[in-house]
Protein backbone atom coordinates (compact mmCIF):
# COMPACT_ATOMS: atom_id res chain seq x y z
CA UNK A 1 0.00 0.00 0.00
CA UNK A 2 1.21 3.52 -0.74
CA UNK A 3 -0.61 7.01 1.32
CA UNK A 4 -1.03 9.85 -0.86
CA UNK A 5 -1.28 13.30 1.51
CA UNK A 6 -3.20 15.84 0.49
CA UNK A 7 -3.45 18.92 3.12
CA UNK A 8 -6.90 21.07 2.84
CA UNK A 9 -5.30 24.31 4.94
CA UNK A 10 -1.67 26.65 3.86
CA UNK A 11 -0.86 25.71 7.43
CA UNK A 12 -0.81 21.98 6.86
CA UNK A 13 0.73 22.49 3.55
CA UNK A 14 3.43 24.20 5.18
CA UNK A 15 4.10 21.91 8.28
CA UNK A 16 4.47 18.88 5.37
CA UNK A 17 6.63 20.60 3.39
CA UNK A 18 8.89 21.55 6.09
CA UNK A 19 8.90 17.50 7.43
CA UNK A 20 9.58 16.24 4.24
CA UNK A 21 12.44 18.17 4.03
CA UNK A 22 13.66 17.80 7.33
CA UNK A 23 13.64 14.42 6.96
CA UNK A 24 15.32 14.36 3.40
CA UNK A 25 18.17 16.00 5.70
CA UNK A 26 18.38 13.32 8.26
CA UNK A 27 18.38 10.52 5.74
CA UNK A 28 21.25 12.31 3.38
CA UNK A 29 23.65 12.72 6.58
CA UNK A 30 22.94 9.45 7.88
CA UNK A 31 22.74 6.76 5.57
CA UNK A 32 25.04 7.75 3.22
CA UNK A 33 28.75 8.18 3.94
CA UNK A 34 29.30 10.01 0.21
CA UNK A 35 30.73 13.54 -0.11
CA UNK A 36 27.66 13.64 -2.66
CA UNK A 37 25.61 12.58 -0.07
CA UNK A 38 26.52 15.49 1.59
CA UNK A 39 26.19 18.04 -1.09
CA UNK A 40 22.74 16.93 -1.37
CA UNK A 41 22.06 17.60 2.54
CA UNK A 42 23.68 21.11 1.84
CA UNK A 43 21.26 21.62 -0.76
CA UNK A 44 18.14 20.68 1.47
CA UNK A 45 19.75 22.65 4.27
CA UNK A 46 19.37 25.50 1.73
CA UNK A 47 15.64 24.56 1.31
CA UNK A 48 14.83 24.22 4.65
CA UNK A 49 15.68 27.75 5.24
CA UNK A 50 13.95 29.20 2.62
CA UNK A 51 10.95 27.36 3.08
CA UNK A 52 10.75 28.18 6.83
CA UNK A 53 11.52 31.56 6.63
CA UNK A 54 8.20 33.72 6.78
CA UNK A 55 8.09 35.57 9.88
CA UNK A 56 4.43 33.71 10.54
CA UNK A 57 5.42 30.11 10.60
CA UNK A 58 7.14 30.42 14.38
CA UNK A 59 3.27 32.40 15.34
CA UNK A 60 1.33 29.79 13.86
CA UNK A 61 3.05 26.85 15.44
CA UNK A 62 2.88 28.34 18.60
CA UNK A 63 -0.65 29.30 17.79
CA UNK A 64 -1.60 25.70 17.32
CA UNK A 65 0.36 24.40 20.23
CA UNK A 66 -1.23 26.85 22.61
CA UNK A 67 -4.69 25.60 21.28
CA UNK A 68 -3.97 21.79 21.40
CA UNK A 69 -2.84 22.14 25.26
CA UNK A 70 -5.98 23.69 26.01
CA UNK A 71 -7.76 20.85 24.32
CA UNK A 72 -5.69 18.13 25.61
CA UNK A 73 -6.58 19.78 29.29
CA UNK A 74 -10.08 18.82 28.72
CA UNK A 75 -9.17 15.35 27.40
CA UNK A 76 -10.59 12.53 29.60
CA UNK A 77 -8.01 9.96 29.11
CA UNK A 78 -5.47 11.46 31.72
CA UNK A 79 -2.32 9.01 31.24
CA UNK A 80 -1.88 9.72 27.51
CA UNK A 81 -3.03 13.46 27.68
CA UNK A 82 0.20 14.28 30.76
CA UNK A 83 2.28 12.46 27.87
CA UNK A 84 1.39 15.20 25.33
CA UNK A 85 0.98 17.96 27.74
CA UNK A 86 4.57 17.59 28.10
CA UNK A 87 5.67 17.00 24.70
CA UNK A 88 3.83 20.41 23.87
CA UNK A 89 5.27 22.13 26.37
CA UNK A 90 8.61 20.99 25.67
CA UNK A 91 8.20 21.88 22.17
CA UNK A 92 6.90 25.18 22.53
CA UNK A 93 9.34 26.12 24.88
CA UNK A 94 12.28 24.89 22.41
CA UNK A 95 10.54 27.09 19.96
CA UNK A 96 10.61 30.03 22.34
CA UNK A 97 14.02 29.60 23.38
CA UNK A 98 15.35 30.67 19.36
CA UNK A 99 15.65 34.15 19.69
CA UNK A 100 17.02 34.69 16.42
CA UNK A 101 15.46 35.01 12.93
CA UNK A 102 15.03 31.04 11.67
CA UNK A 103 18.10 30.23 9.96
CA UNK A 104 20.02 33.60 10.93
CA UNK A 105 23.24 31.78 12.03
CA UNK A 106 23.43 29.77 8.47
CA UNK A 107 23.10 33.73 6.48
CA UNK A 108 25.77 35.47 8.52
CA UNK A 109 28.18 32.55 7.42
CA UNK A 110 29.54 33.88 4.41
CA UNK A 111 30.87 30.65 3.43
CA UNK A 112 27.92 28.58 3.24
CA UNK A 113 26.08 31.92 1.61
CA UNK A 114 28.57 31.65 -0.97
CA UNK A 115 28.23 28.26 -1.31
CA UNK A 116 24.26 28.87 -1.73
CA UNK A 117 24.77 31.11 -4.61
CA UNK A 118 26.94 29.02 -6.62
CA UNK A 119 24.36 26.01 -6.37
CA UNK A 120 22.41 27.94 -8.37
CA UNK A 121 24.66 27.58 -11.36
CA UNK A 122 24.84 24.35 -13.36
CA UNK A 123 28.41 22.89 -12.20
CA UNK A 124 28.80 26.02 -10.02
CA UNK A 125 30.65 24.00 -7.23
CA UNK A 126 33.28 21.95 -9.38
CA UNK A 127 36.61 22.10 -7.29
CA UNK A 128 37.65 25.20 -9.31
CA UNK A 129 35.26 27.41 -8.74
CA UNK A 130 35.05 26.79 -4.96
CA UNK A 131 38.14 25.35 -3.81
CA UNK A 132 37.69 25.67 -0.07
CA UNK A 133 34.14 23.55 -1.04
CA UNK A 134 36.07 21.01 -2.74
CA UNK A 135 38.35 20.50 0.49
CA UNK A 136 35.32 19.88 2.73
CA UNK A 137 34.11 17.53 0.54
CA UNK A 138 37.66 15.43 1.23
CA UNK A 139 37.71 15.63 5.01
CA UNK A 140 36.26 12.73 6.83
CA UNK A 141 32.46 11.84 6.72
CA UNK A 142 32.56 12.09 10.61
CA UNK A 143 33.93 15.42 10.61
CA UNK A 144 31.38 16.66 7.92
CA UNK A 145 28.43 15.21 9.24
CA UNK A 146 29.43 17.00 12.06
CA UNK A 147 29.35 20.09 10.56
CA UNK A 148 25.97 19.24 8.92
CA UNK A 149 24.42 18.82 12.51
CA UNK A 150 25.60 21.81 13.49
CA UNK A 151 24.69 23.59 11.00
CA UNK A 152 20.85 22.61 11.49
CA UNK A 153 21.00 22.42 14.97
CA UNK A 154 18.99 25.43 16.01
CA UNK A 155 16.80 25.11 13.08
CA UNK A 156 16.09 21.54 14.95
CA UNK A 157 12.93 23.07 17.60
CA UNK A 158 10.87 24.00 14.73
CA UNK A 159 10.90 20.64 13.13
CA UNK A 160 10.40 19.19 16.70
CA UNK A 161 7.53 21.16 17.07
CA UNK A 162 5.67 20.99 13.72
CA UNK A 163 6.54 16.91 14.00
CA UNK A 164 4.50 16.58 17.47
CA UNK A 165 1.73 18.66 15.39
CA UNK A 166 1.87 16.33 12.74
CA UNK A 167 1.64 13.47 15.30
CA UNK A 168 -1.43 15.00 16.79
CA UNK A 169 -3.03 15.65 13.11
CA UNK A 170 -2.62 12.03 11.82
CA UNK A 171 -3.90 10.63 15.12
CA UNK A 172 -6.79 12.18 15.26
CA UNK A 173 -8.29 10.58 12.07
CA UNK A 174 -11.09 8.32 10.70
CA UNK A 175 -11.33 6.22 8.01
CA UNK A 176 -13.78 4.95 5.60
CA UNK A 177 -13.03 2.15 3.06
CA UNK A 178 -14.64 3.76 -0.79
CA UNK A 179 -14.40 2.72 -4.42
CA UNK A 180 -13.56 5.13 -7.57
CA UNK A 181 -16.02 3.66 -10.10
CA UNK A 182 -13.93 4.32 -13.29
CA UNK A 183 -11.51 5.78 -11.77
CA UNK A 184 -13.91 8.50 -10.45
CA UNK A 185 -14.66 8.94 -7.06
CA UNK A 186 -17.20 11.66 -5.81
CA UNK A 187 -18.88 13.00 -2.24
CA UNK A 188 -20.68 15.43 -1.36
CA UNK A 189 -19.30 16.82 1.61
CA UNK A 190 -16.08 16.16 3.92
CA UNK A 191 -16.89 16.37 8.10
CA UNK A 192 -16.35 19.73 9.18
CA UNK A 193 -12.71 20.99 9.83
CA UNK A 194 -11.02 18.62 7.75
CA UNK A 195 -6.92 19.63 7.85
CA UNK A 196 -5.76 16.78 5.88
CA UNK A 197 -6.91 13.96 3.56
CA UNK A 198 -5.00 10.52 3.01
CA UNK A 199 -6.13 7.98 0.51
CA UNK A 200 -4.24 4.89 0.86
CA UNK A 201 -4.18 2.55 -2.15
CA UNK A 202 -2.34 -0.55 -3.66
CA UNK A 203 0.56 -0.07 -5.32
CA UNK A 204 -0.51 -2.59 -7.72
CA UNK A 205 -3.34 -0.36 -8.85
CA UNK A 206 -0.54 2.04 -10.65
CA UNK A 207 -2.71 4.85 -10.07
CA UNK A 208 -2.63 8.31 -8.24
CA UNK A 209 -5.16 10.22 -6.72
CA UNK A 210 -5.69 13.66 -8.01
CA UNK A 211 -7.66 15.38 -5.18
CA UNK A 212 -9.65 18.42 -5.32
CA UNK A 213 -11.47 19.22 -1.80
CA UNK A 214 -13.32 21.83 0.29
CA UNK A 215 -16.37 21.60 2.58
CA UNK A 216 -19.04 21.57 0.45
CA UNK A 217 -17.50 19.02 -2.26
CA UNK A 218 -15.03 16.19 -2.49
CA UNK A 219 -13.72 14.75 -6.19
CA UNK A 220 -11.19 12.18 -6.32
CA UNK A 221 -9.78 10.94 -9.61
CA UNK A 222 -7.23 8.14 -10.35
CA UNK A 223 -4.76 9.12 -12.63
CA UNK A 224 -2.52 6.24 -14.29
CA UNK A 225 1.23 6.19 -13.08
CA UNK A 226 3.23 7.90 -16.35
CA UNK A 227 7.40 7.79 -16.56
CA UNK A 228 6.70 10.08 -19.27
CA UNK A 229 4.08 13.25 -17.65
CA UNK A 230 3.82 14.04 -14.18
CA UNK A 231 -0.27 13.80 -14.68
CA UNK A 232 -1.11 10.20 -16.71
CA UNK A 233 -4.98 10.22 -18.44
CA UNK A 234 -7.06 9.02 -16.03
CA UNK A 235 -7.88 5.43 -15.25
CA UNK A 236 -11.34 3.19 -16.77
CA UNK A 237 -11.09 0.59 -13.83
CA UNK A 238 -12.43 0.90 -10.09
CA UNK A 239 -9.93 1.23 -7.79
CA UNK A 240 -10.48 0.61 -4.00
CA UNK A 241 -9.01 2.57 -1.59
CA UNK A 242 -9.08 4.12 1.71
CA UNK A 243 -9.77 7.47 2.96
CA UNK A 244 -8.02 8.94 6.43
CA UNK A 245 -9.76 12.36 7.19
CA UNK A 246 -7.30 14.11 9.75
CA UNK A 247 -8.26 17.04 12.14
CA UNK A 248 -6.61 19.17 14.81
CA UNK A 249 -9.99 19.68 16.47
CA UNK A 250 -10.81 16.40 18.26
CA UNK A 251 -14.95 16.89 18.13
CA UNK A 252 -14.60 16.93 13.86
CA UNK A 253 -15.63 13.30 13.77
Amino acid sequence: MITFEHPLSERVRNFLRIEYLFKRFQDEISCHHSAWAHHLALSTLFDIMESAARAELKLDILQELERQKQMVAQSRTQESAQMLQEDLKQVAQGLLGIQQKFGQHLRENEWLMALKQRMLVPGGTSPFDLPSYYYWQQRPYEERRADLQKWIRTLMPTYDAISVLLRILRQNSWEVSCTAKHGNYQHASLAQNIHLLSIEVGKDQRAMPEVSANKYFTHIRFLAISEERPRGPQVDKDIPFKMMMSSFNREAG
